[in-house]
């Protein structure tokens, strides 16, 4: 960015910033003051790269005409212990703003629904939303770079260190070359043969007819000599994906946990629900041929197709609950991404008056793409045979607007923490799985992981 330019942007920010607290000065109510103001097309992954603050956010929805890269915080909502949902998102909302739709809560909230954070995420919770104290918000409208500031009744209102800290952002974006590191060890948990036989151990639980679907996940955590900055890693990630979400969360300098995930949990704005049934699993093909031969190979997988339509009437069987007007594709779909493709059915929803944010999380997570069916059963089953926490890995991801509200799952994801980096990705099984070939599918669907860190 030109430096007249940026002079210009940030003395311009700094007017509005004195102008809101002058205004604010005697308001009896607490509140997000949210200042902007518009800048060149400055590429937003780019930029959150570049910055030294340690705690970094960013989300990009999956045709990328929406991204957020932030830095700070200027507002946070966490804890350690799992919570009441409806309390949480009446928290969340108490200061969202209908005059400032962008002002967003992004964060997530763990996997388990009874139990602490493992001692890997401890830094992440069991829940944490923050509102970022700056962003470079990009959308069809326009790249703003954006201050957020939580004006507070009860203590004074000073915005020099607010000052002192928009003169540290950084737009000289002037990326290191990426640093190629030596893996010191892999290690699978769990290994092959544990994870075969919890695959066998789940079959025959099915065949006594105990429940119809589980998902099954595993980690391969890689320790290089070097720690991995999570921020660049990231970036060759992005440079790599197609038609994926994008989170990021980085708590401090040690610790991020990030992805480029395929699936939406749902995405309601007003109320209009968006969501969709993503299962069964092909790689992609070296050549054309060969990439239509996986997927015919896909479509008539008697496996496959049984393994979708219990994530499709699952969904259709909550949205029908909460929904007034609700349709459906008639066609199955295939979601090519650049390493696999999937099986795929979305939906459209007039949710009815009474249903809100959390009774969709409540009754939507997890699918049975990320738990399996009956969910209470498998997911004891999962307790079971997975040797692991899943924390954050396959928890709803996203972030909380005034009337918008938009969650993943955080699947295809990384926990990065210094030199360790755990990548995390899952299988479902149902009647007709073969251990080693679902070994082989959750390979595939790292491989693009492990080609972002030169493996």
């Amino acid at each position: 960015m030109d430096p007249l330019a940026l002079a210009s942007a940030k003395q311009r920010l700094i007017d509005q910033l004195q102008n809101s607290f002058g205004e604010l000065r005697n308001s009896p109510v607490s509140r997000i003051i949210r200042c902007k103001v518009e800048v060149e097309n400055v590429a937003a992954m780019q930029w959150l790269a570049c910055q030294t603050v340690p705690i970094k956010t960013y989300w990009a929805n999956r045709n990328q005409e929406f991204k957020m890269a932030g830095v700070g915080i200027a507002h946070e909502i966490s804890g350690r212990e799992i919570p009441d949902l409806s309390l949480l998102f009446s928290k969340l909302h108490s200061l969202l703003d209908p005059d400032c739709p962008d002002l967003r809560y992004y964060g997530g909230i763990q996997f388990e629904r009874d139990s602490e954070p493992a001692p890997e995420w401890e830094n992440f919770g069991a829940y944490r939303f923050i509102i970022p104290q700056f962003e470079l918000h990009r959308s069809p409208s326009g790249t703003f770079l954006v201050c957020n500031y939580h004006y507070q009744v009860d203590q004074e209102t000073s915005i020099d260190q607010l000052i002192e800290q928009l003169n540290e952002i950084q737009f000289e974006l002037t990326l290191s070359d990426w640093e190629e590191r030596t893996i010191l060890h892999r290690m699978d948990i769990p290994a092959q043969a544990a994870w075969e036989s919890s695959i066998k151990t789940a079959l025959n639980e099915m065949s006594q007819g105990k429940y119809e679907k589980v998902v099954l996940a595993r980690k391969a955590i890689l320790t290089f000599n070097d720690p991995v900055d999570p921020s660049a890693y990231l970036l060759r990630l992005r440079r790599m994906s197609e038609e994926t979400f994008n989170f990021y969360f980085q708590t401090d300098k040690d610790h991020a946990f990030l992805g480029a995930t395929p699936e939406r949990l749902f995405k309601r704005q007003g109320r209009t629900i968006h969501t969709e049934a993503i299962a069964g699993t092909r790689p992609r093909g070296k050549t054309t041929r060969e990439d239509e031969r996986f997927t015919k190979a896909l479509l008539n997988s008697n496996k496959e197709l049984r393994e979708h339509t219990i994530v499709v009437d699952a969904i259709a069987a909550v949205l029908e609950q909460h929904c007034e007007q609700l349709s459906v594709d008639e066609e199955v779909q295939v979601t090519r991404l650049s390493h696999v493709q999937h099986l795929c059915k979305h939906f459209v929803g007039k949710l009815d008056p009474e249903t809100d944010d959390a009774d969709l999380i409540n009754d939507l997570h997890p699918t049975p793409a990320l738990g399996g069916t009956p969910t209470a059963i498998a997911l004891d089953a999962i307790t079971t045979l997975e040797p692991f926490k899943r924390g954050w890995y396959a928890a709803p991801i996203g972030f909380v607007g005034y009337d918008h509200t938009e969650f993943v799952v955080g699947i295809r994801s990384a926990l990065i923490e210094k030199e360790r980096v755990s990548l995390y990705s899952g299988a479902g099984i149902v009647p007709g799985s073969d251990p080693a070939e679902e070994w082989q599918e959750i390979e595939d669907k790292i491989s693009k992981f492990l080609k972002a860190l030169d493996l």
